[in-house]
């Protein structure tokens, strides 16, 4: 509250200091660092922003020297604000002095803001005043005093504070305020004892709700023995909102002993309060909760059931592997899905043994549980089972075999998994297989082997191989890759080169954008308008540096042999505009087949730039009116124009 108030007098301050309003008559300011002339502003018939913009200085290089002179403002109602401003950032103990004596003589409003300021600097000695203050007849000045005794939080100003607590209805919830106040500046000085008997006391008054809950937090922050008891009696309340409140007690309390509470409090809560006291023990991950987690998993609730199985993913291992693959195989879907789910995140240095071993013994729906769980979890051990289970007479099987091969297969077995996707050709089950080599393509981590084995395949291959084989390329990525790709583009295959040439076009890295150029120029005639359009892909869809950028477009120009091509490269231009693009666009304008699109794309530029380059929008614009025949661009082009003088 103290704090707030103080925020507010610099924010008053603040504001006051840009009101041109009081700026009729200003009188110029003294130089810098002139104590003794910011004084003799502060005394004289100034305007009032003089005065202020006096006080803004005094903060900062006010010394003892200027105490007296500022504090007599203190009383004045305009300058109230001002002259603790000034005051409250002076190192002086004199600052103290002239705020204590002011707490004597002043009323209302600016007795509120001394009060505030004495809180700020944390004067002690200004308690028995304060003391005296919190008895006032005007609730404001109460209101601020006891606040103040709070963040001052001595001996004496805590039992004034705790005295006003439990006598003063009317101020209890401030007087609350201030204990918490008070009980943090214990905390961070050290005082635990202190701070706890200050919260035990707050706890058994009659206080709003989120005072009660803050009082409770600070007793854990302050290392309370009764957290536990706490805990239990709001787990037990029939106000839900107290009942969350014991739920987070028991995630901030992580000892055995708390377990073993929460464990006897579960059997008895209404079913919807043990789901969300199942979900702490999860979180909690203390093991010695398992036995009754799983007994849990049995329930005849749905929804308990359903809690307890999701959170023996994160609290169980090995031994829970039979639970969850119970409820996996359910008829309940929801269970099963959530069961699933725990299976491919249990932790356990035996579960991935477990489930490779119970999925080579498997049928049925458990099978394709285990299959889907492998998968997942990339178990190494379970990748021959899986190569076995591609050639399944069941779609579903093996579709999820295959999709778990892509999930696990490593470089070792990545050739034998590309050989059944050639195999397969175009079998139902070639789509699925594709998407799963794409996924083992990503990540192997010898990018250059795995490059190897699909090249080596190219020889040999079907022309609707050689682009599945190129495709997948496309994913492995690096030198190797990209080097086979251009040596394919550039041999005799026909096959293989169309293949190479749509790969690079749809390359995942801005790597391929020379070997695209240089097949643009130079490569099969049949295929250059192709890599030239993927070269201009890479100059739109890459962060690539705008002089990059640049050189790309205007390489890409002098490569294009049509004008659908430049036309590409004019829109590119217009995603990144510059004053470097516009002159690029501008010759184009005398291409009759390209003038309007070129129009366009220099208009669409020069909105966006003309304010940081009006001359060069101007000498774009007078060519686009002298050219267009739109009306609309030809129009735009105008306001341009008016816009750059």
């Amino acid at each position: 509250m103290i704090i707030l108030r103080s925020v507010g007098s610099i924010a008053v301050l603040v504001i006051s200091l840009v009101l041109p309003a009081a700026t009729t008559a200003q009188q110029p300011l003294p130089a810098e660092g002139d104590e003794t002339q910011l004084l003799a502003v502060l005394d004289s018939d100034a305007e009032l922003f003089d005065k202020a913009k006096a006080c803004q200085r005094l903060a900062i290089i006010g010394t003892s020297k200027s105490v007296p002179g500022v504090a007599k403002l203190l009383a004045e109602p305009a300058l109230s604000h001002y002259a603790r401003f000034a005051l409250e950032a002076n190192p002086s103990p004199e600052v103290d002095r002239a705020f204590r004596d002011a707490l004597g003589k002043l009323k209302g409003p600016q007795l509120v803001g001394v009060i505030n300021s004495v809180a700020t600097r944390k004067d002690i000695q200004s308690v028995d005043a304060l003391t005296r203050l919190a008895a006032s007849d005007d609730n404001q000045v109460a209101a601020a005093a006891v606040s103040a005794l709070g963040a001052l939080a001595t001996p004496e100003s805590i039992r004034t504070v705790q005295a006003v607590l439990t006598d003063k209805p009317s101020m209890r919830v401030t007087a609350a305020d201030a204990c918490l106040t008070a009980a943090d500046r214990l905390l961070v000085e050290g005082k635990h004892p202190e701070a706890l008997t200050l919260l035990a006391a707050l706890r058994q008054a009659d206080l709003p709700k989120h005072i009660n809950v803050a009082s409770r937090m600070g007793e854990i922050r302050a290392g309370s023995q009764n957290v536990n008891e706490l805990m239990n009696s709001y787990l037990m309340d029939n106000d839900l909102d107290l009942f969350r409140i014991g739920l987070e007690l028991a995630h901030h309390l992580s000892d055995e002993k708390t377990t073993g509470q929460l464990l006897k409090q579960l059997d008895g809560l209404p079913p919807e309060r043990q789901v969300l006291l199942m979900h702490v023990l999860g979180d909690r991950g203390d093991a010695s909760a398992l036995p009754t987690v799983i007994e849990a998993a049995g329930s005849d609730d749905d929804n308990i059931k359903i809690a307890a199985v999701r959170v023996l993913g994160t609290l169980g291992d090995g031994s829970v592997v039979a639970v969850l693959l119970k409820a996996a195989v359910s008829d309940d879907q929801a269970l099963a899905t959530i069961a699933r789910d725990s299976l491919a995140q249990l932790g356990g240095h035996d579960v991935d043994d477990q489930l490779a071993n119970r999925l080579k013994n498997s049928d049925g729906q458990e099978r394709l549980v285990l299959v889907d769980v492998a998968g997942r979890r990339g178990i190494k051990q379970a990748i021959p089972m899986l190569l076995k289970l591609v050639s399944s007479d069941d779609p579903e099987l093996r579709n999820s075999a295959i999709d778990g091969l892509g999930m696990t297969v490593g470089l070792e077995d990545f050739p034998q998994l590309v050989d059944q996707m050639l195999a397969i050709g175009s079998a139902p089950s070639a789509k699925p297989m594709k998407e799963a080599l794409r996924k083992a393509c990503q990540r192997m981590g010898d990018r250059d082997a795995a490059s190897q084995v699909l090249l080596d395949r190219m020889t040999d291959a079907s022309a609707d191989a050689q682009t599945e084989l190129m495709d997948l390329l496309i994913y492995v990525g690096g030198k190797q890759a990209l080097a086979g790709a251009q040596v394919a583009a550039e041999g005799d295959d026909k096959s293989a080169a169309n293949a190479a040439t749509q790969a690079l076009g749809k390359w995942l890295t801005p790597d391929a954008a020379p070997v695209l150029l240089e097949l643009a120029k130079s490569g099969n005639p049949a295929y250059r308008v192709r890599c030239l359009r993927g070269y201009i892909r890479v100059i739109r869809q890459f962060g690539l540096r705008s002089g990059q950028r640049l050189q790309m477009s205007k390489k890409a120009f002098a490569a294009a042999s049509r004008d659908e091509e430049r036309k590409l490269v004019l829109d590119t231009l217009t995603r990144f505009p510059s004053s470097q693009g516009l002159k690029m666009i501008t010759p184009h304008l005398e291409n009759s087949s390209l003038s309007e699109d070129a129009s366009k794309a220099a208009v669409t530029i020069g909105e966006k730039i003309v304010d940081n380059d009006p001359k060069s929008v101007a000498n774009a614009m007078t060519k686009v009116v002298a050219v267009t025949k739109n009306e609309d661009i030809a129009k735009r082009a105008k306001v341009l124009i008016a816009r750059s003088k």
